[in-house]
This record gives C-alpha cells, sequence and structure tokens, in this order.
C-alpha cells in the first residue's frame, strides 16, 4: 500500500498492526517525547522551593506556560485559562511534527503488508505526521470539538438555535470550514515541503551517478531549515491562533450580555 496520500482505510481493516502507515508511528513518537518531557519537568519541578528561580528545562517550560497563559488572555479571556495546557501541548505536537522530519529518525518499526527483515521500509526515515491527510485532519476535528462544547457552555440551550435559524441545517454545513480551513492548510504546507525537499535529494543524486549527494549536507540544510524549522514555527502559531480565535467566538460579548439583561 502506498506510502502518501489519506490512509483512511488502513485504519477501518483489521490487521491494523500490519499496514500501519510510517505518518503515524511518527505522531506516537512525537506523543511519547512529549509526554518524557512532561514528566521530566514535572520530577525536576519539584526539587525546586515556591520562591526559587528554576534553571534549565523547568524555567524554560515555565515560560512556555507563562506565554501562552498570556496569549490566551489576551485573544480568548481569563475564563479559557483552563485551556492553557491543551493550547501548549498541542504546540509542542505541531511543532515538534514538523522537526521530527528535519532530524531523520529511522524507522525501526516494520509495520507493512511486506512486513519483514530486508524490507525496504527498514531504517527509512520517519516523516512529518502531516504529510498523511488522517492526522492533521484528527487535531481540526479535536478544534470543532472544543467549538462545540464551549459554545453549550456559554449558550446553553440557545446554541442549537442557529441550526435552525434563519436558515435550517445550514449550520450543519458551515461548521465544519474551520475545520477543512486548518487541516488543509496544515497538510498543504507539510507535504509541500516534502515534495520540494524530496525533489532537491533526487536532483542531487541524479548529478553524478549519485556523487551530487556530496553536497547535500552544504545545499539542503537551508531547505530544511525554512521547511521543517521556520514554516513548523509558523504553521504551529498559525494553528493556535486560528484555534483560539475559532473557540473564543462563541463566548457572548459584552453588547449581547447586556442585551439579554435588558430582556
Amino acid at each position: 500500500m502506498p506510502n502518501d496520500g489519506l490512509h483512511i482505510d488502513n485504519f477501518l481493516r483489521s490487521d491494523f498492526l500490519k499496514v500501519m502507515p510510517k505518518e503515524f508511528i511518527s505522531s506516537m513518537l512525537v506523543m511519547i517525547i512529549i509526554i518524557i518531557l512532561t514528566f521530566i519537568v514535572y520530577f525536576k519541578g519539584k526539587k525546586y522551593q515556591p520562591f526559587e528561580k528554576p534553571k534549565g528545562i523547568v524555567n524554560i517550560f515555565e515560560s512556555l506556560v507563562e506565554f501562552a497563559e498570556k496569549q490566551i488572555d489576551e485573544m480568548m479571556g481569563k475564563d479559557f485559562r483552563p485551556l492553557t495546557g491543551y493550547i501548549l501541548g498541542l504546540g509542542l505536537y505541531i511543532f515538534f511534527s514538523f522537526i521530527i522530519g528535519l532530524i531523520g529518525i529511522p524507522n525501526f518499526i516494520v509495520i507493512s503488508n511486506d512486513a519483514i527483515l530486508n524490507s525496504s521500509t527498514l531504517f527509512t526515515p520517519l516523516p512529518n505526521p502531516f504529510t498523511n491527510l488522517a492526522i492533521p485532519l484528527s487535531i481540526a476535528f479535536m478544534t470543532i470539538i472544543l467549538i462545540q462544547i464551549y459554545g453549550f457552555k456559554y449558550k446553553r440551550w440557545g446554541y442549537f438555535k442557529k441550526f435552525v435559524s434563519p436558515i435550517p441545517f445550514v449550520e450543519f454545513i458551515t461548521m465544519w470550514i474551520p475545520m477543512l480551513s486548518l487541516t488543509l492548510r496544515l497538510f498543504g504546507n507539510a507535504f509541500a515541503g516534502f515534495c520540494i525537499i524530496t525533489l532537491a535529494y533526487c536532483a542531487l543524486e541524479g548529478i553524478g551517478n549519485g556523487f551530487g549527494l556530496a553536497v547535500a549536507p552544504i545545499l539542503t540544510p537551508i531547505a530544511h531549515a525554512y521547511f521543517d524549522v521556520f514554516d513548523g514555527l509558523i504553521q504551529t502559531v498559525v494553528f493556535l491562533m486560528v484555534t483560539m480565535l475559532n473557540i473564543a467566538t462563541e463566548k457572548p460579548d459584552e453588547d449581547e450580555k447586556s442585551l439579554k439583561l435588558a430582556k
């Protein structure tokens, strides 16, 4: 089975362990890395006294938490501070997913239809998870779920009025637009970067029967720096900002509250 495109059919098969895409393995590895970092920060943080200034990785993560809280306060309001952990974790997941394609961690897990020791997939670099459409689609779907949860939290049963007024059932279609926008933006940038970098390596390989790859460490770091690091950072910021704004719009503003009180 090809290792590109949408792998929804893989998730519906009973022999899932034989057809698991490498992008899914990359995604699991990124989450394991984040979980390990979380435990390291937790246990190191417990060693500090309440007023002692943290150092190292604890200081880095404390700064990230403070930055995330500040952005949530400014863009969403203090009522949304419980989302700090989710927003920070999502940001780390997106950025690390771009970085894992740069590192080129070899795939020690051979899970495919021809899973044998001399399989051509053994030791091949794990790709960016977002080059599989199912991965960005899944995290964009979580954004849609949070939008509905907060919409119901602030509007209660009145939240469902938009599904029947002014035009019945139109909202059932338009509600998915943010998910499609987030999905295609993340997938498109990740896949475009993958294609351009792959073409660069293929072009170098075609020079002098493969000897062109000798200059790859000189030329390709520029492409990796842009498409993996810089683009990964930009897509992380954009995805989080759009997610926060979409969720925050479900909270009634002061004018709406005043109007309801007047009624």
